[in-house]
C-alpha cells in the first residue's frame, strides 16, 4: 500500500459514508417506522440494485468458492437462487408490501391471536436479532480474512474501523441510507472488478491461454454442467427443493429482502425490484468475480487440493485458507500505482453494504417488537434514539464474536445460509397458504431451529457428510414438526384469520375459508396464472445462470440457449404484468 492507494481507499470510503449521512434528517421524519421502512418509499431500481449490492457480502466469497470448485461452484448456490428469486418476486413480494408492517415478525401478531401469538413474535424477534448478529460476524471475519494480506492491519483492526465507518452512516441514514449508499457501492464494486479483471488477463497470458492452463491443472474445474462431483444429483436435488421454500429464510426471501419489499412504494416496485435484483445477482455482479476465480486456480493452491505435481506442470503457490484468493491474487498481479486502494474499496464496499442492511434489519426487530409494545406512546424522537442505540449494541456483539469466528469459512457459510435456516422453510407456505396453522407451529419453527441445527451439523457431524443427507433429514423434521404441532393445538380464530386475509390477500389455500363470506373477495389472480409466471421467471433465471458460465468457456451454443430461456419466458412476465389488460400500471 502506498500514498495513492491510501489516499483512494479513504476518499471513497468517506464519499459512501457521506452519502448516507445525507438522509439523517429524513430518517427521523416518521419515527421507527420511517427509519426501518424508508417512509416507503423505495423505488424498484434502488430496491433491485440494493438487494444484489446487500447479498454479494464480500468480493472474496465468490472468487474463492470458482477457486475451490470451479464453474460448478456457481450451482451450489444458484440451484436456490434461480427458484426463490422468481417465486418471491411473483408471490411474496406482494404480500409483505400490502400488509404494511415494519418487521417479518409483526406478521405474526397479524396471523395469529392471543397470548401465544405474543410470545411467538418475541421469540422470533429475538432468533432474528441473534441470527443478525451471527451473520455479520461471520460476513465480518471472512473481510477481514480477505483484505488481511494487502493491509498493514491486523484483522481485528480491520474489522473495527470498516465495521465503525458503517455503523455511523447506518446509524444515521437508516434504511434509506443503507439502500442509497449500496447503489453507489453496487457502482465501486462493478467497476473495480471489471477494471481489474481486464487489466490482469494480458498479464497472464491473455484468456484463452489461462484455460489452458486450468484445463492442465484442474480440467474437471471447466465444466458447466450443474451435476458435478461438488453437486452430485442427491445435493443438487436437495438445493433445487430447498429454493422452493427460501421465501421463508431469513436470509432470502423473509429477511432484509422482506424488509425491502414493505419499504416499496408499491406492489408493481415490489415486484420489479426483485427481478431486477435477480438479474444483477446471478450475472452482472458475479461475471467478473467468476474471471478472477478462474485466474487464482492457475495460481494457488490449498493444503487439502489433491493436484497431480505432474498436471500441475510448475509450482502453485500453497495459501493457508481459500478466503485469501482475492487478496493473494491483488498482490500477485502488477497493477498500476493507486489500483490497489481502488480494489481494496470495492471489497469495503461489497462487505459494509450487507453489514448496514443486516444492522438496520437485526435492531429494527428490537425495537419494534419488544420496545414499541411496551413502550406504544413512545416519541418518535425517543424511538430514533432506541433505533441507534440498538443498532450500535448489534455491532458491538458481532464485532467481539467475529474475532473468534475466523476458522474454517466454508463450512461457516454453509451452516448459516442453509443448515441453521431449515426450520423457518416450511413457514412461507404454511402461514400464507394454509389457514389451519397457528401460533404453536410458529413458536415450534423458532424455538427448535437453531439447537437442531447445531446438533446435526456439529454434534452428529454431518459437515463431514454430503450436504443432502444432514440438511435433507432436518427439512423433513422441519415439515413433519411444525405441521404435526400445528394441528395438535388449537387453530385460530375466524376472527383473526379474516383480518389475516383482508391485509394480506394470499393467492392460494383460502378457497374453503372464503365461501360463504361475500364481504372477502377472490385472489384477484388465478393460481394458474400465478404458476405459469413462476415457471417463467424460474426458466428466465436459469438461462441467464447457463448464459453466465458458457460465456467464460466461450460456448456459444449453450450461451445462446441461455439468452433465449430469458427472452421468451420474460416476454410473457412482461406482456403480463406490463399490459392494461390486467390493470397493471407501469413502474414510475
Amino acid at each position: 500500500m502506498n500514498t495513492a492507494d491510501w489516499i483512494i481507499l479513504i476518499v471513497l470510503t468517506l464519499a459512501t459514508m457521506a452519502v448516507g449521512m445525507m438522509f439523517t434528517k429524513s430518517a427521523a421524519k416518521k419515527g421507527q417506522e420511517g427509519f426501518f421502512t424508508a417512509n416507503r418509499n423505495l423505488s424498484w431500481w434502488s430496491l433491485g440494485i440494493s438487494n444484489a449490492s446487500t447479498y454479494q457480502s464480500g468480493l472474496g466469497a465468490f472468487v474463492m468458492l470458482i477457486f475451490m470448485y470451479g464453474f460448478a461452484g456457481n450451482w451450489l448456490w444458484w440451484a436456490q437462487w434461480i427458484i426463490w428469486m422468481p417465486l418471491v418476486a411473483i408471490i411474496w413480494s406482494k404480500m409483505w408490501q400490502r400488509m404494511k408492517i415494519v418487521t417479518t415478525a409483526e406478521l405474526i401478531s397479524l396471523r395469529y391471536g392471543g397470548r401465544m401469538s405474543v410470545i411467538a413474535r418475541r421469540f422470533y424477534a429475538i432468533v432474528m436479532c441473534l441470527f443478525a448478529i451471527i451473520n455479520i460476524a461471520y460476513i465480518t471475519a471472512f473481510f477481514g480474512k480477505t483484505v488481511a494480506p494487502l493491509l498493514p492491519l491486523s484483522v481485528p483492526a480491520i474489522l473495527i474501523i470498516f465495521g465503525t465507518i458503517t455503523l455511523i452512516y447506518t446509524l444515521a441514514g437508516g434504511l434509506m441510507g443503507s439502500v442509497m449508499v449500496s447503489v453507489i457501492q453496487m457502482i465501486i464494486m462493478l467497476a473495480g472488478s471489471l477494471l481489474f479483471l481486464f487489466i490482469i488477463i494480458p498479464q497472464f497470458g491473455g484468456w484463452n491461454a489461462i484455460l489452458a492452463r486450468v484445463a492442465e491443472i484442474r480440467p474437471e474445474t471447466l465444466s458447466l454442467s450443474p451435476v458435478s462431483q461438488v453437486t452430485p444429483p442427491l445435493t443438487l436435488l436437495m438445493f433445487v427443493i430447498l429454493g422452493l421454500f427460501f421465501a421463508g429464510s431469513p436470509t432470502a426471501g423473509e429477511g432484509m429482502t422482506a424488509q425491502r419489499f414493505m419499504a416499496a412504494k408499491s406492489e408493481r416496485h415490489a415486484i420489479g425490484g426483485q427481478f431486477f435484483s435477480a438479474f444483477i445477482s446471478l450475472s452482472v455482479r458475479i461475471i467478473p468475480l467468476v474471471g478472477l476465480g478462474t485466474i487464482c486456480i492457475t495460481l494457488f493452491t490449498t493444503g487439502d487440493m489433491n493436484i497431480d505435481p505432474a498436471r500441475a506442470k510448475g509450482t502453485l503457490k500453497t495459501i493457508a485458507d481459500p478466503a485469501y484468493a482475492w487478496g493473494e491474487l491483488v498482490k500477485a498481479s502488477n497493477l498500476p500505482i493507486g489500483f490497489v486502494g481502488l480494489l481494496i474499496a470495492t471489497e469495503v464496499a461489497a462487505f459494509t453494504s450487507t453489514l448496514s442492511a443486516l444492522l438496520n434489519w437485526g435492531s429494527s426487530f428490537i425495537v419494534n417488537d419488544f420496545y414499541k409494545q411496551i413502550h406504544p406512546e413512545s416519541s418518535r424522537k425517543r424511538e430514533i434514539v432506541i433505533s441507534r442505540l440498538t443498532t450500535a449494541a448489534i455491532f458491538i456483539a458481532s464485532a467481539l464474536i467475529a474475532i473468534f469466528f475466523v476458522d474454517n469459512m466454508v463450512s461457516w457459510f454453509i451452516f448459516i445460509n442453509s443448515v441453521v435456516v431449515i426450520f423457518w422453510l416450511p413457514l412461507a407456505y404454511f402461514r400464507f397458504f394454509w389457514p389451519r396453522f397457528n401460533a404453536w407451529g410458529e413458536l415450534a419453527a423458532t424455538v427448535l431451529g437453531l439447537p437442531l441445527a447445531i446438533l446435526f451439523w456439529f454434534i452428529l457431524d454431518f459437515q463431514s457428510k454430503p450436504i443432502w443427507q444432514g440438511t435433507g433429514m432436518l427439512f423433513l423434521i422441519a415439515l413433519a414438526t411444525v405441521a404435526g404441532i400445528a394441528l395438535l393445538t388449537p387453530r385460530e380464530s375466524d376472527k383473526v384469520l379474516e383480518t389475516f386475509y383482508q391485509r394480506c390477500a394470499p393467492p392460494a389455500g383460502w378457497k374453503k375459508f372464503i365461501a360463504g363470506r361475500p364481504h372477502l373477495k377472490p385472489p384477484s389472480e388465478s393460481l394458474r396464472r400465478q404458476i405459469f409466471n413462476c415457471i417463467c421467471g424460474i426458466l428466465a433465471c436459469l438461462g441467464i445462470a447457463m448464459a453466465t458460465n458458457a460465456v467464460f468457456v466461450k460456448n456459444w451454443i449453450i450461451v445462446s440457449s441461455g439468452l433465449l430461456l430469458v427472452l421468451i419466458p420474460g416476454y410473457f412476465l412482461i406482456k403480463y404484468y406490463g399490459t392494461p389488460q390486467t390493470g397493471k400500471q407501469s413502474l414510475s
